[in-house]
């Protein structure tokens, strides 16, 4: 498979383009791959990953603040926040 028709793969079947890719970095052909969209979703998956981390930690921090603060609510959420919050750190 030439760099124009993962491009072309790219754009119509990502799954598809993933599965060429993976194959041409095993077979070690790295002349065949198609760089430009394959830095790209390198990028986007730290990026991805990053952003999860962010969203849980900032769940920890809101769970823990709840937990602390909230006060009205204590006997009701004595059990459920610190269940989410372990979870969250898993």
């Amino acid at each position: 498979m030439s760099v124009i028709d993962l491009k072309t793969l790219y754009e119509t079947d990502d799954y598809e383009w993933l599965s060429a890719t993976i194959e041409l970095l095993k077979n070690r052909q790295f002349n065949a791959l198609d760089l430009e969209n394959l830095i790209e979703e390198l990028e986007d998956l730290g990026s991805e990953k990053k952003n999860s981390v962010v969203s849980l930690l900032n769940l920890i921090i809101r769970h823990l603040l709840l937990l602390e603060y909230w006060t009205s609510e204590r006997e009701r959420n004595i059990n459920h926040c610190p269940s989410e919050i372990y979870s969250f750190r898993n």
